[in-house]
């Protein structure tokens, strides 16, 4: 019974710890996303070929890239 009571709660902690984890990581990816926006603005000099949108969807791509291997 005590073996039994044991596996839930690791089991249970493990939930809860990926669930924190996976939170992190979202909240760090929309952090970075939001960057993302604010840099294509001082970008559009250096790449002038570029807009602002194919821009912000390169560091975009890239963030996601990063963080979801």
């Amino acid at each position: 019974m005590t073996t039994l009571v044991l596996n839930y709660s690791r089991s249970l902690f493990e939930v809860i710890g990926d669930f924190l984890s996976s939170m992190t990581t979202a909240i760090q990816v929309s952090r970075q996303i939001e960057a993302n926006q604010r840099i294509a603005v001082l970008l559009r000099h250096e790449y002038p070929h570029e807009n602002y949108d194919c821009i912000v969807a390169i560091l975009n791509d890239k963030t996601l890239k990063e963080y979801y291997k």
